[in-house]
C-alpha cells in the first residue's frame, strides 16, 4: 500500500484491523497513526488502548487476549520492537522464541484478534522473514514510509499552507525543504522547539 492510498482510505474513514508502518519518513508515519487514533475514537490507556515497545513486548499476546471493557475494540500500538528484523543476536536467545510465539498466535487467532483489536506495528525498518510473511498472511495493510521526493514534499507543504490560508511561493518551500534536508520530521521538531 502506498502512502497516498493509505491517506485516501483514512480520509474516507476506512480502517483496517492490522497495520504495519515502517520507513524513514517518520513525520508521515506519525501523522497517519494520529489519524487512525482519531478515527478509532475514545482511548483510555490500559482499558482500550495499549502501547507495546521492546521493554514490554512479552505482554503483547496477553494484551491482545484481554477484552477492552466497555468498548467494542482495543487499540494496540506496537512500536520499535525489532520484531521484523532478521538480526536478533543483540536481543538474546529468548527474543527469537517470543517472536515465533507472537507469529503463531497471530496466525492461529487472526480473525478473533482482528474482531477485538486494532493493531498497528510501527518499525524503523523491516526485513523479509517469518514475521513479515505472517503479517502478510493474516491480511495486514502494509505501508513503507520512504523519504518523499521534492515535488511531493512541496505539494504537501503547499496543501498545509493553503489550509491555514497562507500563500507561499514554490521557491520559498524549496528553500525551507533544503534547510531541513528533506525530512518533514525536522519541520515538526523546529516547530515544537519554538512553542
Amino acid at each position: 500500500m502506498t502512502i497516498e492510498v493509505l491517506e485516501k482510505e483514512l480520509k474516507e474513514g476506512k480502517l483496517s484491523e492490522i497495520y504495519l508502518f515502517y520507513g524513514e519518513e517518520t513525520y508521515l508515519m506519525e501523522t497517519c497513526t494520529k489519524k487512525i487514533k482519531k478515527l478509532f475514537g475514545d482511548m483510555i490507556k490500559g482499558i482500550n488502548y495499549v502501547e507495546i515497545d521492546d521493554t514490554n513486548l512479552e505482554q503483547l499476546i496477553s494484551d491482545l487476549q484481554t477484552p477492552s471493557f466497555g468498548y467494542p475494540k482495543k487499540f494496540v500500538l506496537v512500536k520499535n520492537t525489532g520484531l521484523f528484523k532478521r538480526e536478533v543476536k543483540k536481543k538474546g536467545a529468548g527474543f527469537q522464541e517470543l517472536r515465533d510465539k507472537i507469529c503463531d498466535y497471530l496466525k492461529e487467532n487472526g480473525e478473533e484478534m482482528k474482531r477485538d483489536n486494532l493493531l498497528i506495528f510501527v518499525e524503523e525498518s523491516v526485513d523479509k522473514g517469518k514475521m513479515l510473511s505472517c503479517i502478510e498472511e493474516i491480511g495486514a495493510s502494509i505501508c513503507n514510509f520512504e523519504y518523499q521526493k521534492l515535488p511531493n514534499i512541496v505539494a504537501r507543504l503547499k496543501a498545509i499552507c493553503k489550509a491555514y490560508g497562507v500563500k507561499i511561493e514554490d521557491s520559498t518551500l524549496k528553500y525551507l525543504i533544503e534547510c531541513v534536508r528533506g525530512k518533514l520530521t525536522r519541520l515538526n521538531e523546529r516547530n515544537s522547539k519554538t512553542n
